[in-house]
């Protein structure tokens, strides 16, 4: 029996300027040139000077590792032989899910006016649900196309249960 399997893939990710990587070489090329400087100073006798540069080389060095971490961030929904996979990665954080198409629910975004909603950052994301599980997905795409994103794994849901 040949049955014709579709399968349906949203990828969204992070708008990211610099790869991991990318943020290594920078940093290292900071490192240098900054101490080099320093290494001026310190030798023109104003010694003051490299404690100031090992600060700020270890201010940027968080920064960027913070930079870093989130650099590779997604969200991956996948519509399959009957099943929604969805994986967030999140820095360390790896969120999956495995769902049979025909239960999952999708309500989307919320963008009410109350003061109650505004708080909740939930209300403005897609929310997938199975059961008592739920989870949001949208983060990286703008908050007026979130709506047709909902729209989208409505009609890749419905096109493959049919």
């Amino acid at each position: 029996m040949n049955e014709d399997t579709s399968v349906s893939v949203l990828l969204m990710k992070r708008n990211c300027s610099f790869t991991p990587r990318q943020v290594g070489w920078f940093y290292l090329s900071m490192v240098i040139f900054s101490s080099l400087i320093a290494g001026y100073f310190y030798w023109r006798g104003a010694w003051i000077i490299v404690p100031f540069t090992g600060l700020e080389l270890l201010a940027l060095g968080i920064a960027l590792l913070i930079y870093a971490r989130h650099a590779t961030d997604y969200e991956k929904i996948v519509i399959h032989d009957g099943y929604l996979d969805v994986e967030i990665v999140n820095g360390r954080q790896t969120i999956q899910k495995h769902w049979p198409l025909l239960w999952v629910r999708i309500q989307s975004p919320l963008f009410l006016k109350d003061a109650k909603s505004l708080k909740d950052p939930k209300n403005h994301l897609v929310t997938l649900e199975y059961g008592d599980d739920s989870v949001c997905v949208g983060l990286y795409i703008f908050p007026e196309k979130r709506q047709e994103l909902a729209d989208k794994i409505r009609r890749a849901r419905a096109e493959a249960l049919h």
